[in-house]
């Protein structure tokens, strides 16, 4: 059916999403063209009349024989966009993957692939295993966060696979909206399924744990108070960061493993590039005497949301809106990257380790208030978090 509605559910609702050819930056969008790689031109015997690509086809005059869309490059498209007769794309139960391959006349052809929960947990725990064994994470041991979602679920699966139970250990923050108690309980079933040593904090024992002399709810609040409500989610990494640290020196473990994937890391690369900033280390970041570690960095998102797809779901539909113009612009262009053209954000992100290899952007402890700071933190910034902590963590003001 053509009149077919089409839903986009996201933070702040739903919106029906037209999918007619009502303009030429459909037409291009459909062909997989650039607006920004052509000019469009209206033929009218041998009158060119450039309009720009946005131009609603039904305002086109009758007396327009054609429209002339010229690319402004050399480009061989045949190579590039798969536009060759080819095989249909494979139908089936699970998350698609979109690819390409090279045909003997060297044409660009479309491969897809569809993998359900077992086969998208099968490859990410041979991500998981090849990244552990080339940094000797079980020697380190390992203390990750685990929020219910896709990202650190998948993670939680690949690690539980490889690593010794007595190496391996896992925490769960409730805190609002950002870490949900019905998240918690996702997390609880996982980690009980997997075998893993689980713990879940309460408010009241975050500040227990983190050593509060008031409470998690009123940090938030002078947080919130210093950086605005947008800021929530940066607050809640703060949590989280503090939390793993505190639980690894308890444990005795050294790495700290997070469930950043491809496109987080995309974000972070693109985030710190367009603010002239170097970006931090990946996929392993030090922090002291201890590690931050990115099994998963090469995953690219929906095959980490592959693994549990209703629980990521249900992880979606608690979201709060809370976030900021330029991380939701990030990210958006994080993932433009793969959906432009497969697998070229991984490119992007192994080209630029290379790259940036001892000259990634540095972390440094600052000693009083217990955190790590960028090389960008000047003195005005880091007042501002000191103004902040201090009210709350009095041993570290000494």
């Amino acid at each position: 059916m053509t009149d077919l509605p089409v839903e986009f559910e996201h933070v702040l609702g739903i919106r029906r999403l037209p999918h007619s050819a009502l303009s030429i930056d459909d037409v291009l969008a459909q062909n997989g063209i650039p607006r920004t790689m052509v000019q469009v031109y209206l033929v009218q015997g041998e009158a060119l009349t450039p309009v720009p690509s946005w131009t609603p086809l039904s305002e086109i005059a009758e007396d327009v024989e054609r429209i002339l869309v010229r690319a402004v490059r050399n480009t061989l498209f045949e190579t590039v966009l798969p536009w060759s007769e080819a095989a249909a794309l494979p139908g089936g139960i699970g998350s698609g993957f979109l690819g390409l391959d090279i045909d003997t006349e060297g044409r660009a052809v479309p491969r897809g692939t569809v993998l359900d929960e077992e086969a998208a947990k099968t490859l990410v725990s041979k991500q998981v295993s090849s990244f552990l064994a080339e940094h000797y994470v079980a020697h380190h041991g390992c203390v990750f966060g685990v929020s219910g979602g896709g990202d650190s679920n998948a993670l939680a699966f690949g690690l539980a696979a490889v690593l010794p139970p007595d190496r391996l250990t896992a925490f769960t923050l409730v805190f609002r909206d950002v870490m949900t108690r019905a998240a918690a309980d996702r997390a609880t079933v996982l980690c009980q399924e997997l075998g893993i040593d689980h713990r879940v904090y309460t408010e009241d024992e975050i500040t227990g744990l983190l050593g509060l002399s008031t409470s998690v709810n009123e940090l938030y609040s002078d947080f919130r108070g210093a950086f605005g409500q947008e800021a929530l989610h940066f607050f809640g990494t703060f949590l989280i960061l503090r939390s793993a640290r505190i639980i690894g020196r308890e444990k005795n473990f050294s790495d700290l493993a997070f469930g950043y994937n491809r496109e987080d890391l995309l974000a972070e690369l693109l985030f710190m590039l367009m603010n002239g900033r170097a970006p931090l280390p990946y996929p392993v970041r030090r922090i002291g005497e201890q590690r931050i570690i990115m099994p998963v960095w090469r995953a690219p998102k929906l095959l980490l949301d592959a693994c549990h797809p209703t629980f990521s779901l249900e992880n979606y539909r608690e979201r709060d809106p809370h976030t900021t113009r330029q991380r939701s612009l990030a990210f958006y262009l994080g993932h433009s990257l793969d959906s432009t053209y497969p697998n070229f954000g991984l490119s992007l992100l192994e080209g630029s380790s290379q790259a940036f290899a001892g000259h990634f952007g540095k972390l440094t402890h600052h000693p009083e208030l217990n955190v790590f700071v960028t090389e960008d933190a000047n003195p005005e910034r880091i007042q501002r978090v000191a103004d902040v902590l201090r009210r709350h963590f009095p041993e570290e003001s000494a």
